[in-house]
């Protein structure tokens, strides 16, 4: 058996590293089916507007310095439920200063990034379906402000999630 397989890597002329790993064929499907949404995902909130868009921008006090958003932001209403905009599993649950709790979602070679979320309902490893709430957005209290942080990245890529959710 180990010899077949010897002799097809061979015939391939493919070198193989035990570091190598093949996409999963569901996680290649995932990512068909996530990148044909485009345009078409959901908001990762029921209501609220665009508040911060993607890209580099002029600092909005300090001259000459620039500000880089990866991802959009989302004002919206205290207490608003977050919610997954595709199928997926939850690859991480982070704390992070600034941002409080951030929810990474897989989704293939796509993940999806939640920031400033108080609350979280969903676990590392679960499996999340599209509109599924996952958590609550953390509010300012001092500048009465509720404000998801959310991010689309392909790979290494980052997206402008604004070409993602619906219009």
């Amino acid at each position: 058996e180990m010899k077949k397989v010897a002799e097809m890597k061979k015939a391939s002329g493919k070198k193989t590293s035990p570091k190598t790993y093949a996409t999963p064929p569901e996680d290649i499907e995932l990512s068909k089916t996530f990148s044909s949404n485009k345009g078409k995902l959901p908001w990762p909130t029921e209501s609220g507007i665009i508040s911060g868009t993607f890209g580099e921008h002029p600092h909005p006090v300090l001259k000459r310095i620039k500000t880089k958003n990866n991802g959009i932001d989302i004002l919206t209403n205290e207490g608003e439920k977050v919610r997954a905009v595709f199928d997926g599993v939850v690859s991480n649950i982070l704390l992070i200063p600034n941002l409080n709790t951030v929810v990474i979602i897989k989704h293939g070679e796509y993940l999806t990034v939640y920031s400033n979320l108080s609350k979280v309902y969903v676990e590392r490893g679960d499996r999340v379906k599209t509109k599924q709430n996952i958590g609550i957005i953390h509010t300012n209290k001092s500048e009465s402000k509720s404000e998801l942080h959310f991010e689309i990245w392909k790979g290494k890529q980052k997206q402008n999630p604004a070409y993602w959710i619906k219009k």
